[in-house]
């Protein structure tokens, strides 16, 4: 058996010693030397110094063209000027953390019900996990029935309640082709709290009506993103949101859509406005913070005020609505994601997929 390396690996290793270095540092203090295993790839991670616009450099002193821009939370850019004036402006002139509500809070959650119509109440909160996280708790405390229905290959956040199918590794357990299993993504899941996640295959209608059947009067919630992410990008095919709503509404359950990714970045507020079919609660992340930790989850009034103090659906959070990445925030939706950048946005995008597709083309991968 050949053990010879890659010419591209040599390549790798040959231009990124520096970063070969850091990683084994790091792996004295960090699992894995990293903090998130997704920053994680063989042989070792690139270490990233700096970014400025679509380009990042290492400590080596590579240039990149950043294709990843923090899984989309940084689609303005890196040091994006008019969310780098309002972090500079927030902290040299009222501070990082004041452990109390703000005006900036309110404002920012306006110019969002302005473009979400849904979120006529909303909470802000640190990252999209905690996000999706609060909105199944409180999916279940209004209908009181603990199942929720995913997606099988989906990411909702690294919490125990959704991180269930996700990548499926024990190929054996699966389930069947038209009922996937519950298979719990970490060890350390309780088998009584994954029992509590089914999982239906997105655009599969039939498999997602036969689960609300069989476990009637039981299941609280759908959480599906109206554009699927994680499994490449599936779109939703014609009507199966519509029909998806319609069956919420039959079963008595709350519509849930994970717009983390999809929110700011597929349209220019959330991508199911796309399609004219509107949840009961809605999840936002990644852009809403301008490249800060920054979430939000919320929906109709009557939801929303189940939460303390008016109601008894605990949502607590020190760094929650903090106004640093308000501000960042704020600036973030209000000068960088206007409907003119996603205009740009979507003839950039075709033309990427275009150019996608003729290189794949001619590398004979179609």
């Amino acid at each position: 058996m050949s053990t010879s390396i890659p010419p591209e690996v040599n390549k790798f290793l040959e231009k990124t010693p520096g970063s070969k270095k850091l990683f084994e540092e790091a792996s004295r203090y960090f699992p894995g030397g990293v903090n998130s295993a997704i920053q994680f790839f063989k042989p070792y991670p690139v270490y990233i110094a700096k970014g400025y616009g679509s380009k990042v450099w290492d400590i080596d002193g590579n240039e990149y063209i950043d294709f990843c821009m923090a899984y989309g939370a940084m689609t303005a850019g890196h040091r994006n000027p008019a969310i780098i004036e309002a972090i500079r402006k927030q902290v040299e002139e009222k501070g990082t953390l004041l452990g109390a509500p703000t005006p900036e809070a309110l404002s920012l959650a306006k110019e969002l019900r302005k473009r979400i119509p849904v979120l006529e109440m909303l909470r802000f909160t640190n990252s999209g996990g905690e996000a999706t996280m609060y909105a199944v708790r409180l999916a279940r405390a209004v209908t009181k029935r603990d199942k929720v229905i995913k997606m099988e290959g989906a990411y909702h956040g690294a919490h125990d309640y959704l991180l269930i199918s996700d990548k499926p590794r024990k190929y054996a357990l699966m389930g069947s082709q038209h009922v996937p299993a519950s298979i719990p993504d970490s060890e350390g899941t309780p088998e009584a709290v994954a029992k509590l996640t089914l999982v239906a295959h997105f655009n599969d209608l039939d498999c997602i009506e036969y689960l609300l059947k069989k476990h009637e009067n039981e299941i609280a919630a759908i959480v599906t993103e109206p554009i699927q992410t994680n499994s490449g990008v599936i779109l939703p095919e014609v009507g199966y949101l519509k029909e998806l709503r319609r069956l919420a509404d039959y079963y008595a359950v709350l519509l849930i859509f994970d717009e983390v990714k999809t929110g700011f970045n597929a349209a220019p507020s959330v991508a199911y406005q796309l399609y004219g079919v509107e949840p009961d609660l809605i999840t936002l992340g990644k852009v809403v913070g301008g490249g800060t930790p920054l979430a939000a989850f919320g929906g109709k009034e009557e939801y929303m005020e189940e939460i303390t103090p008016v109601g008894r659906v605990v949502h607590y959070g020190t760094y929650n609505a903090n106004p640093l990445s308000v501000a960042a925030g704020l600036a973030c939706i209000t000068k960088v994601f206007t409907e003119d950048t996603h205009r740009r946005m979507t003839k950039l995008s075709a033309k990427l997929a275009r150019g996608l597709k003729e290189v794949a083309q001619d590398a004979g991968l179609t």
